[in-house]
């Protein structure tokens, strides 16, 4: 059972169907903030999906600001915001912190971050990232991650990760250390069919598919 407040982790090499199971997952919450890493849900790639109808997609910071106080000024009770991130941007990580920040003071919704590895490190997080994880329970935050290279994430993630969905690994680092953290055997691993998955949670491990 996924709980308001958890935090989940979805890994997989690319083509796997993490972004897919992702956003399935989702529907769990009515308000969440998606920090888009790789133009995952652009307009045209959400367009016949129901949850996306009204989804508000903004590429800069004060636009994401000035919409999060809108939705809250109006109290509304269900929202997508985007972020988009300009992948030439230097700015980014900056950027990133600064939504989680937001996010925090918000309360009360879900954080997808996808590509997680991209701002964080097995050595680093950032300020509010590790705010979000550590005490983000308490202003009611639950935080959705994707990675592709689950070799590069700071361990301060998957501490708190009630529920992880691991699909095919095949990457050398990535797979010794999935392998050892998840304790399976790597060709288990390597084996795992494309769109499905193994769900590891509190109840024990199972094989699902990304329709979950």
């Amino acid at each position: 059972m996924i709980n308001p407040t958890d935090c989940l982790l979805i890994m997989g090499q690319r083509g796997c169907g993490k972004s897919y199971l992702a956003k399935r997952i989702q529907a769990l919450w009515p308000k969440r903030v998606i920090i888009d890493s790789l133009s995952e849900y652009q307009a045209e790639k959400t367009a016949k999906n129901p949850d996306y109808l009204n989804a508000i997609i903004v590429n800069n910071f004060d636009s994401f600001c000035e919409k999060l106080m809108e939705l809250k000024n109006n109290k509304s009770e269900k929202f997508v915001l985007i972020f988009n991130f300009d992948p030439e941007s230097d700015l980014n990580e900056d950027i990133f912190d600064n939504i989680l920040r937001v996010c925090f003071y918000y309360e009360n919704i879900q954080i997808v971050i996808e590509e997680v590895q991209l701002y964080s490190s097995p050595h680093q997080l950032t300020k509010w990232l590790k705010n979000c994880l550590l005490i983000g329970r308490h202003r009611k935050l639950s935080l959705l991650f994707t990675t592709q290279r689950p070799g590069e994430l700071n361990k301060t993630i998957l501490s708190q990760c009630s529920h992880i969905f691991c699909g095919r690994i095949s990457e050398g680092n990535d797979l010794r250390y999935t392998s050892s953290f998840l304790n399976q055997d790597s060709e288990k691993l390597i084996s795992i069919p494309f769109k499905k998955f193994l769900y590891f949670s509190s109840d024990g491990i199972k094989e699902i598919s990304n329709d979950f």
